[in-house]
C-alpha cells in the first residue's frame, strides 16, 4: 500500500514538473516572439528614416539636422523602454507623434495630422510598438499622389465595450486583396499573441478611408 501511495505521489510530481517545465518553455517561446516583432518594426523605420535624411542632407542640410535630432529622441526614448512588452496609449501615442514629427519635417506643408483621444482611455495598456505600422502605411498611402495634400486622422474615442483605434488617410481606397506587409503583419499577430478571440481589425473605404483596430475592452487603466 505504502509503495502504491509512493509512486502515485512521485507519478503526480513527474507530471506537475513536466506541465511546469512545457509552460516554462511556452513563456520563452512567447517572449523570443514577441522581441522579433518589435525587431521587425524598428530597422524598418530606421532604414526609411535615414533614406530620407541622406536625400534631404543633399540641398536641405538645416532639415536634415533636424530630422535627426527627431530621430535620435525617437530611439532613446524608445530604447529606455525596451523591456516593456506593453504601454499606455498615450506613450504610443507620443511615439507616434515623433515619427510625424520626422514626416512633417520631410514633406512640410503636404502633410496635415490631426489626433483625437478621449482621457478616459489615455492610461489604457496596449503592446507597444502597435500604432505605428499603422500611421506609417496611413502616411505612405495618403502622400502617393504627389499633387495631393495628406492628411492623416488618428481617433481614439471613450467606449464601455471596446476600445477602438482608428488610422484615416485620404490616399486610395483600399484594394480587395490587401497586400499584409510585414508592419501590418506585426500588428496582426501583436494583437493575435496579447488579445487571443478579443480583436479584430477592419479596413473600410466608405464613408471615409480607414483601418481601424478593435479590442474587448479588458485593457488595464489605472
Amino acid at each position: 500500500y505504502l509503495n502504491i501511495t509512493y509512486a502515485n505521489v512521485a507519478q503526480k510530481r513527474a507530471r506537475f514538473e513536466r506541465e511546469l517545465e512545457i509552460a516554462r518553455l511556452s513563456e520563452l517561446k512567447t517572449k523570443a516572439e514577441l522581441e522579433a516583432l518589435q525587431a521587425k518594426v524598428n530597422p524598418h523605420f530606421l532604414y526609411n528614416t535615414l533614406n530620407s535624411i541622406a536625400e534631404l542632407s543633399l540641398h536641405q542640410g538645416l532639415k536634415a539636422r533636424q530630422m535627426t535630432i527627431a530621430l535620435a529622441d525617437l530611439f532613446r526614448y524608445s530604447l529606455n523602454k525596451k523591456d516593456e512588452n506593453e504601454i499606455s496609449i498615450e506613450t504610443e501615442i507620443e511615439m507616434v507623434e515623433n515619427y510625424l514629427m520626422i514626416e512633417k519635417i520631410r514633406f512640410e506643408d503636404k502633410l496635415d495630422v490631426s489626433i483625437e483621444m478621449d482621457n478616459s482611455i489615455r492610461s489604457a495598456d496596449i503592446p507597444k510598438f502597435i500604432l505605428q505600422p499603422l500611421v506609417e502605411n496611413a502616411v505612405k498611402h495618403g502622400l502617393k499622389e504627389p499633387a495631393k495634400k495628406g492628411v492623416i486622422k488618428i481617433r481614439i474615442p471613450d467606449s464601455d465595450e471596446n476600445v477602438d483605434i482608428t488610422v484615416h488617410d485620404n490616399g486610395l481606397p483600399f484594394p480587395e486583396d490587401i497586400q499584409i506587409g510585414y508592419g501590418l503583419k506585426s500588428v496582426i499577430d501583436k494583437l493575435a499573441m496579447f488579445y487571443p478571440g478579443k480583436h479584430a481589425i477592419f479596413f473600410e473605404n466608405l464613408p471615409l478611408k480607414q483601418v481601424t483596430i478593435s479590442i474587448t475592452n479588458s485593457l488595464k487603466i489605472v
